[in-house]
């Protein structure tokens, strides 16, 4: 394997002594370590080696993995996030979160002054906030297997959407002339993440599909008129039958008058 390759693979990431299991692409063993999110997909999971925010000890064992075989690789609490830092201990005053509007509770995570951190302790006047990564000081154990090389550009571009936007569903993709068209899902056309999303999607298909263009279609259909075009038709049918009625009417009325000049 080899930088900028593309590998599906199946993982369990733990951390801590006790090998906790904080995430996994299995739905049996999140349900069977009591981690299941009803929320999340479960599946095999498409990861492009040498990519930023892979760790380096992980990158290193995918190259040298081969398909169909299991690792583990152990990465040391200072090569993840790093060692427990007291420093990272902040004392707030509560005048901060009631400014932001912020009920204080043991174990809830804020974010106050853009600085994301869990409150650990509520006390009158002043909150204490760990700033620490809830992963620091613990080593992580990640264990996986590559079930394969992903060589298809279609399935490149359509990985490459899921790593920068968490979902392709509903998109459709096609290659054609050395242009990538790719129209965006129903969905999509209308989520803020979306906006921010497409720019790393173009930047990420122009660096690991090199020699394509990318066309991004946002078809916005204009809007149906069937329903308005179907009431419009049953008011006419409704004239039709009321106006026999009144015809009817009318007639009698020229009937009675008759009768009244007879008499």
């Amino acid at each position: 394997m080899n930088d900028k390759d593309f590998i599906e693979l199946s993982f369990e990431m733990r951390a801590g002594a006790d090998k906790k299991l904080i995430s996994t692409s299995k739905e049996d063993v999140a349900k069977s370590e009591n981690i299941f999110d009803d929320k999340k997909k479960y599946k095999d999971v498409i990861l492009i080696i040498g990519s930023e925010g892979m760790f380096k000890d992980i990158n290193e064992s995918f190259k040298n993995a081969e398909i169909g075989k299991e690792y583990e690789v152990v990465i040391p609490a200072k090569d993840a996030y790093g060692l427990r830092d007291n420093k990272n201990i902040k004392v707030v005053p509560m005048r901060e979160f009631q400014r932001n509007k912020i009920n204080p509770e043991m174990g809830k995570e804020v974010n106050i002054n853009n600085k994301v951190g869990k409150i650990i302790s509520v006390t009158p006047g002043r909150v204490l906030i760990d700033y620490n990564h809830e992963l620091a000081g613990k080593d992580l154990y990640y264990k996986y297997e590559i079930k394969q090389l992903i060589t298809d550009d279609k399935a490149k571009v359509q990985a490459i959407i899921e790593m920068d936007y968490n979902s392709s569903e509903n998109f459709t993709f096609s290659i054609e002339n050395n242009v990538i068209n790719i129209q965006i899902s129903e969905e999509a056309k209308f989520d803020v993440n979306w906006l921010d999303a497409k720019y790393r999607i173009v930047n990420d298909v122009r660096k690991y599909v090199p020699d394509n263009d990318i066309l991004i279609k946002e078809l916005y259909n204009r809007e149906e008129k069937e329903e308005e075009e179907k009431e419009e038709e049953e008011k006419k049918e409704e004239q039709k039958e009321e106006k026999p009625d009144n015809q009817q009417s009318t007639e009698n009325k020229k009937e009675d008058k008759v009768k009244e000049s007879q008499e």
